[in-house]
């Protein structure tokens, strides 16, 4: 309770709060991860209190990139969960740069050129790489896609790459004077590539069928693909979406490899594209159609495609 002294009363700040109603402030305002982070950001007490909750899932900030530097400098993130814009840019996107990739945590993937940059939006932290590391033009493949196989800045973390000319090309960042290997060829031009079950299973996607890349490594310890295995399954209620779909994409959910298809309207009139989504067995490999998401949002982009875990009170993930 606030007050001057002279009546009794005890002058007290927000963070003189006590722990109980302090989180019962917290279950009543903070729903998203931009909460939580809000809300320990107040003071220590505040941040105790937090500390007292797992940190809910946050999802995809959204941002227009275009590879113009002015253009995107005036671009600013929309926060999903708060449905608004952020007010300033963020202090660490490569401005000017082409977007390849991302992962969890504000990191992104960027190409100026031929040169490869790894970059956390949101503290401005750069991961060192190698000369050879960060020229990723393998051979006359040119690399249009990224993908990581764990956080970035542990050494631990692989990089795959899509290529130009059928082939995956791998970087393992923990080996300072390693590059990048080319190998692998799938004989037709990948559309997609997506790691799985922890990044320990490596999987490419084609206009025409589905492969598993076997990640070896070479002389030097080096990653490196040493098999490309076509993936066969049982196409059945596939087969007719498979010859439909214009787009196709490749992620992980709930711990399997999950397959999202784009669809024209099926009437004319319509201009509201749908998607239908696919999950292979691990064992079988039998696809089964995802009729509902449950607790997980789904976000399909060229540079990034996944499912988030976001469970939400009240909300069931239907598959529109």
């Amino acid at each position: 309770m606030s007050g001057d002294g002279r009546h009794g009363f005890v002058r007290r700040g927000w963070s003189d709060l006590p722990g109980d109603v302090l989180d019962q402030v917290y279950r009543r305002c903070c729903s998203s991860r931009y909460d939580h982070i809000r809300f320990a950001a107040v003071c220590t007490s505040w941040s105790a209190v937090a500390s007292w909750h797992p940190k809910p899932p946050a999802l995809p900030l959204l941002l227009p990139s275009t590879g113009d530097a002015k253009r995107d400098r005036k671009a600013r993130a929309y926060i999903l969960d708060d449905g608004r814009a952020l007010r300033r840019p963020l202090p660490g996107f490569p401005w000017g740069k082409r977007i390849v990739g991302s992962h969890d945590g504000g990191w992104v993937a960027a190409l100026a050129g031929t040169r490869l940059f790894i970059t956390n939006v949101f503290s401005g932290t750069r991961v060192a790489l190698s000369a050879k590391q960060s020229i990723v033009s393998v051979e006359e493949n040119y690399i249009t896609k990224v993908i990581f196989s764990e956080d970035p800045s542990s050494s631990g973390c692989i990089l795959a790459a899509m290529t130009t000319r059928c082939k995956v090309a791998l970087c393992w960042i923990g080996i300072a004077g390693g590059g990048w290997t080319a190998r692998g060829s799938t004989g037709d031009d990948l559309t997609d590539i997506a790691f799985c079950n922890g990044g320990t299973n490596l999987y490419g996607l084609s206009r025409r069928a589905l492969y598993r890349f076997v990640i070896g490594a070479d002389g030097k310890g080096a990653p490196m693909v040493t098999l490309v295995h076509r993936v066969q399954f049982e196409m059945g209620v596939l087969t007719e979406c498979w010859d439909m779909s214009h787009e196709r994409c490749i992620f992980e959910f709930r711990g399997t490899l999950a397959i999202a298809m784009k669809f024209a309207p099926r009437i004319c009139c319509c201009s509201n594209h749908f998607f239908r989504v696919f999950e292979f067995d691990s064992i079988e490999n039998k696809p089964t159609e995802v009729m509902n998401l449950g607790d997980h949002a789904l976000f399909l982009e060229p540079a990034c495609s996944k499912a988030v875990h976001m469970p939400l009170t009240g909300r069931r993930g239907r598959m529109d």
